[in-house]
């Protein structure tokens, strides 16, 4: 089956960049979900980092954020949040 990645893009007062994807097949969305990158990031490492994460939440029917809910321990923050339509 063919995906489709779309992005946009808004640069950030600390000059990062926030970058909204959205994850579709050919009638529906699919994913969507928030990307962080450092502002000499290329097209290409964002792109990786987003397929990356796409992959691991293939054939779940939740996607858990462990970083947002777990307040006991320790974690680092996560540069990407991921949500299912």
């Amino acid at each position: 089956m063919n995906y489709k990645l779309s992005l946009k893009s808004k640069r950030l007062v600390s000059g990062k960049c926030q970058v909204k994807f959205v994850v579709s097949d050919s009638e529906t969305d699919l994913l969507y979900g928030y990307v962080l990158s450092e502002a000499g990031a290329t097209l290409k490492d964002v792109v990786g980092k987003i397929e990356t994460e796409v992959k691991l939440t293939q054939g779940s029917d939740q996607i858990y954020h462990n970083h947002l809910y777990n307040l006991h321990s320790k974690q680092q923050p996560r540069d990407i949040l991921i949500f299912k339509n």
